[in-house]
């Protein structure tokens, strides 16, 4: 048996009642000192409302009518609509024996203080629905107070609790996600500035930044006056996954959504009534007619099964959804059908869009019951408004759906994705979405070379295009499951969005997930992260090393030992050791990824760690004397190893070692190296062979490439074979690039005037301002007489002018430091390419024109 009770949002300044005994006390007694917001008991679809005024035998309260006992003005015209027609004849004599039996039930409280979504929309033509964005409030029987989401409706809520509520408070806050419109109440939600009040804040990991970072972030100076460290409230922050876990006698069990960002749907349940809070969540797959098979549509209805309530977005009609696929949000019919398929007695509509008056939103309202008359089955439907409150009943309680502990962190970073996909530029597209999370990227090209490579490749989950897989691609799938020994096996298959639902999803795989082309970036991204973290093997914190420079992995467990065995053996240098040799080297070994631009080595490092390449490039730089100007020594990839010299000499590095693309190593240290290669000839006669390629490398690109004697920086020839191979990489992930041209002006006049030696000095202050105002991966060169060339890759055309003052204002600086008696100035040209030729000559022809327009 579950109730609800609805109410006006016409004042937030009452009492809430804490209890049944509280809500039939205060609305009898009236008392003193208690303003009591006029509250209406309805049961949809059932019998009549019970309103105050009939607990205390008075007169119904009328629409807008003034309340008898002196409260706040009763539901304005329209508020009032939270039953059927029918319930208004049902007879009052049930009221007062409702009520008494009310009092020996426990159930959970509901409150709505937020109802919009993605954005605030205050006004007259939202004055019946809300404006605030996405706040809740629960409270269980034995008094804990559950606060899900912190969008703009936290205001009201804190003033409330700060007036009603007994000090010191402990709260709960679920956040579902940090997109602003989830947490930007936060700041003003006054309990938090309250010394001796808890905070206890639960939310999925985000993307770039944690938890405390996220809610932190929006209390910056720039945009607020207080900051997240100044509040006198203990604040404590949980970052979740997927699983379970309880506050106070609530069982809280979480699931991850289809959304543009981790985003969780929490399931609460408390003396046998279930509540589900199911917002900022997408179909998995857009059939028509009923919800898909899709395998996360049907774990989102297990997660919903049985529920005496749902919240649940439905931001749009299914006509608007049609427009909107990929933004992460619900049409109401979807959020209907769901309900009714996991047997949910109530369903609330949740997480209005702001551009919905509130005709539109009773529009809707009716729209969503008349869907559910059409289905033919039974469930009570109302669009959620600002004040209203709901009462859940206990009774016998929903199964628990989750298994594992969601407070146990899955560690992501460092998984092994595999791609495998024909398509170049798709491969590209979903490597820039998923290394900033430090995820190492598998290519493969064709799906056969998969099932025979699988064991080697030990992938943690694969992106699969589906235009790869014969038939309906079930075979090929479980296939290589069965190669990877691992039944449950994450795959995710990329799939044309005109393939009707039961040919997209016909295996019994309920780890197979689909995802519809063209993918949203960010949707593929939650996706995979949500994957990884309910699969992934689970390590103990201290056995994890975070550094900033990347993302170590320990080789701990069987699978992991036996993908490091096999990458050692992929290897050239270590092909011929045998298996304990290559455990021993195993032993504290690590995986480390590096974004493109991180310093793996610097000058003058202690020779801690030899780095072994297993994928992307890596460029080798000397500073030239006299000079902060770096001199490219070489640029190193796929199979060969970083460091060895320093570590057999014992010495600090002698030079510096950049990733100049996204970059996989397998990290060796010093002692077990020299152990291993003391007792292994065949490790001692490869790296010989090694060095002495590496030094005949070295003298042919001192031949070839000898650095400009006056700036240290690399000549024409050098930037042209380097260029090839830049242009290569901007085309390939189509990223764009920049290319400057900049000659010095009247550098003749300077050299006629002064001396050649303050025009070298000139030339000298123009080589390091663009080396101090560049990135390292960006490619600098003396072009011959007065003329430098940079190219930028992974640069736009807006970053142009950044540039160009950058290094103007190094000039000038550095100029002055050094005592250049004259002026320097120089002459610009740029141009930007998408896809960047293969040769530089059109660029460089283009930059010219560009200088040549500046001068004028």
């Amino acid at each position: 048996m579950a109730s609800w009770v609805a109410s006006s949002n016409a004042s937030f300044t009452s009492v809430w009642p804490y209890s049944p005994a509280l809500i039939l006390s205060s609305a009898v007694q009236n008392q003193p000192g208690k303003p009591w917001l006029p509250i209406t008991c309805v049961e949809i679809g059932g019998s009549a409302a019970v309103t105050r005024s009939s607990l205390s035998e008075g007169p119904t309260l009328g629409n807008g009518g003034q309340d008898p006992l002196g409260g706040p003005r009763g539901l304005d015209t329209g508020r009032g609509r939270t039953r059927p027609a029918q319930a208004q004849t049902e007879s009052c004599r049930h009221r007062r024996s409702w009520a008494r039996d009310m009092i020996r039930v426990t159930f959970m409280q509901v409150r709505f203080w937020g109802t919009r979504g993605s954005i605030a929309a205050p006004g007259p033509k939202t004055a019946r629905y809300g404006g605030n964005t996405s706040c809740v409030e629960v409270r269980a029987s034995d008094g804990t107070v559950i606060i899900l989401d912190c969008g703009t409706g936290a205001r009201e809520l804190g003033l409330h609790l700060a007036q009603t509520m007994p000090q010191p408070m402990r709260l709960h806050l679920f956040i579902g996600h940090t997109h602003w419109d989830h947490i930007q109440g936060f700041p003003f939600f006054v309990p938090a500035f309250l010394p001796g009040s808890e905070l206890n804040i639960y939310a999925p990991v985000g993307f770039q930044r944690g938890l405390e970072e996220a809610m932190g972030g929006q209390m910056e100076y720039s945009y607020f006056p207080v900051k997240m460290r100044d509040l006198r409230s203990r604040i404590h922050f949980t970052e979740l996954d997927e699983g379970f876990f309880r506050v106070g006698d609530v069982l809280v069990e979480t699931q991850f959504m289809n959304h543009t960002a981790p985003t969780v749907a929490y399931r609460m349940t408390s003396d046998g009534a279930t509540i589900a809070y199911a917002t900022d969540h997408e179909p998995f797959w857009n059939a028509s007619g009923r919800v898909s098979q899709h395998p996360g549509d049907e774990r989102h209805i297990a997660f919903l099964k049985g529920a005496n309530l749902v919240i649940h977005d439905a931001q749009y009609t299914e006509e608007e959804y049609r427009d909107k696929v990929g933004w992460g949000h619900s049409s109401l019919e979807y959020a209907v059908d769901v309900a009714l398929a996991a047997g949910v007695e109530r369903l609330v509509l949740f997480h209005h869009d702001p551009a919905h008056d509130d005709e539109t939103m009773e529009r809707m309202e009716v729209m969503a019951r008349a869907h559910v008359a059409h289905r033919g089955q039974a469930l009570e439907v109302l669009a959620a408004r600002e004040g209203l409150e709901l009462q859940v009943m206990g009774g016998s309680a929903a199964p628990a759906v989750a298994e594992a502990s969601a407070l146990q962190h899955r560690q992501i970073a460092g998984g092994r994705v595999l791609v495998v996909s024909a398509n170049e530029a798709e491969v590209a597209e979903i490597e820039e979405i998923l290394t900033d999370d430090g995820l190492i990227l598998l290519r493969q090209s064709d799906m056969r070379a998969v099932l025979a490579l699988g064991h080697e490749l030990l992938p943690d989950i694969a992106i699969i295009d589906r235009e790869l897989l014969d038939g309906d691609g079930d075979p090929m799938l479980e296939t290589l499951r069965a190669r990877l020994g691992r039944r449950n096996f994450p795959i995710l298959v990329l799939a044309d969005s005109s393939i009707p639902s039961d040919a997209v999803y016909r295996g019994e795989a309920s780890s197979t997930d689909y995802l519809a082309k063209p993918f949203s970036p960010p949707m593929l991204r939650a996706r995979v992260r949500a994957w990884l973290a309910r699969t992934l093997m689970v390590f103990d914190s201290a056995e994890r090393v975070s550094a900033a420079s990347g993302v170590d992995r320990p080789l701990g467990g069987s699978d992991r030992r036996a993908r490091g065995l096999s990458l050692l053996a992929s290897v050239p240098l270590f092909r011929q050791l045998n298996g304990v040799q290559r455990e021993t080297l195993l032993a504290s070994a690590a995986e480390q990824s590096f974004a493109p631009g991180h310093v793996l080595i610097r000058e003058n490092d202690p020779p801690e760690r030899l780095f072994v390449i297993l994928s992307g490039r890596v460029r080798v730089l000397e500073v030239a004397p006299d000079s902060p100007v770096e001199l490219i020594v070489g640029e190193l990839g796929e199979g060969e190893i970083i460091g060895e010299l320093s570590m057999l000499r014992n010495q600090s590095r002698s030079a510096t070692v950049v990733a100049i693309e996204r970059t996989h190593c397998l990290v060796l240290p010093q002692s077990e190296f020299l152990k291993v290669l003391q007792n292994s000839t065949e490790l001692a006669v490869s790296l010989l062979r090694t060095l002495a390629g590496r030094l005949y490398e070295t003298d042919r690109r001192l031949s070839r490439y000898a650095p400009d004697p006056v700036t240290g920086l690399a000549g024409r020839r050098a930037f042209h074979d380097q260029y090839r191979r830049l242009a290569a990489v901007a085309r390939r992930r189509k990223t764009g690039a920049l290319l400057l041209v900049l000659d010095v002006s009247q550098l003749k006049a300077i050299n006629d005037r002064y001396g050649y030696g303050v025009g070298d000095d000139v030339l000298r202050v123009v080589g390091d301002a663009l080396v101090e105002g560049t990135r390292t991966t960006d490619l600098i060169v003396r072009h011959g007489g007065d003329e430098f060339v940079v190219f930028f890759p992974d640069a736009g055309p807006g970053d142009a002018d950044t540039v160009i003052a950058r290094v103007r204002e190094k000039i000038k600086r550095l100029s002055a430091r050094r005592g250049i008696p004259v002026a320097v100035t120089c002459n610009f040209g740029v141009v930007y390419a998408q896809a960047p030729p293969e040769s530089a000559e059109h660029l460089l022809r283009e930059a010219d024109q560009d200088m040549l327009r500046r001068k004028r």
